[in-house]
This record gives C-alpha cells, structure tokens and sequence, in this order.
C-alpha cells in the first residue's frame, strides 16, 4: 500500500512534487494529480501506484525532451543520456525519446545530415564518419548521410585541395619530412591515401606551372 504523505509546488513551476512515506515519488501538473486522484492520504495497491508513478515519469522525460531539443538539437542516444542525467529513469528517458522522434520534434538523420555538411567543409569522409559516430548516430544511418553529402567526389576534392594550399604554404614539398607530416594531418583529417596522393600531385603539378 502506498499513501500519498505530501502534495507541494516544485520551485517556480507549475509542477506539483508527489511524495509518500518513502520520499518524493515524482513530478505532476495538476490535472495530473486531478485525473489519478493523487490528493494528500490518498491510497493506492502497489500495482496501481506503480502504473501512476511510470505514466508520470513518461509525461516528465517529454516535458524535459522538448525542453532540451529547443535550445539544441540531438542524436536520441545523446537524448537518452542527458535525460538519465536529469533522473529520469531508464525506461521512461527511452520511450520519451521514441515519443519525440515519432512526433517529428527529434530525427537522426536531420542532425547527421547537419553536422556531416558542416564538418565536409573542413574534414574528410573517414573523419566525418567518425564525428557522427561520436554523437551517437547509428552506423546505417551514417552510411546514408555519409553517401548523400559526399555524392559529389569533386567537392571533396576541392575542399582537400583549398586545405592543402593552406597547410603547404611555406613549406618545401620537397623535403620527405614535410611531405610526410602533412600526409599525416590530412590522413588525422579523414581524407583517404589515395585522394591526398593525388591532391599533393595537382599541388606540386599546379606550383611548376607558376614557375
């Protein structure tokens, strides 16, 4: 049996804390309370209770989902965790997390799609693959993203070659050493060997043709 001890404001919200002889059990709006019945020395079977208790914490992680989705947007697995974060339970932080991507308020491939155009402006393939990885997007996911924001090779290729004009200059080419730290950060960058290969060819073919 569980008894409803304490029925009080949360803060400067409209929320209402919910307690029992246990602590606070949950957050609720007033019509909440209103429609379960959740008055002080209210009593509920364990069952019964449980079912209130999970519905309430459900309605907080959308609550708390579309409050951080309208400052910044997410992949749900950073969703996921920042909601855990905020206490609320596995669970309920997971199907709140369904519940905004079906109302269209979170979708995964629109954030991926987001970062992988910003980061193709500065970085590779390899390496924007790696980006999206880190922000939680599903590895069929990012082989849409990746494949739809590098279907032009050419503009790969030209994003490569204006980063290479500006890592080359003042430096001798010539020079194994040199080469071969600049082939690295490009590699570090997520260029391929042979894309980079032919970048330093265009570059070095481009500088004898100044001459």
């Amino acid at each position: 049996m569980v008894v409803i001890t304490d029925v009080r404001p949360y803060r400067r919200t409209k929320l209402f804390e919910i307690s029992s002889e246990a602590g606070v059990e949950f957050l609720a709006s007033d019509k909440f309370i209103a429609e379960n019945g959740l008055q002080r020395f209210a009593e509920f079977d364990d069952e019964s209770f449980e079912l209130i208790r999970a519905k309430a914490q459900l309605i907080d992680g959308i609550r708390k989902s579309i409050e951080i989705l309208s400052r910044k947007d997410y992949s749900r697995k950073e969703l996921y965790r920042k909601l855990c974060d905020k206490n609320i339970p596995e669970d309920a932080a997971q199907a709140a997390v369904q519940y905004v991507a079906e109302k269209g308020y979170q979708d995964d491939f629109r954030y991926a799609k987001r970062l992988a155009e910003i980061a193709a402006n500065s970085y590779g393939r390899r390496r924007v693959e790696q980006i999206l990885y880190n922000h939680g997007i599903e590895r069929e996911t990012i082989r849409e993203v990746i494949d739809e924001t590098f279907s032009d090779a050419r503009t790969e290729q030209e994003n490569l070659d204006e980063l290479l004009v500006r890592t080359a200059r003042g430096k001798d080419l010539n020079d194994p050493k040199e080469k071969n730290r600049i082939y690295a950060k490009l590699t570090r960058l997520g260029y391929g060997s042979a894309m980079i290969s032919a970048a330093i060819s265009r570059y070095e073919e481009g500088k004898d043709e100044t001459l």
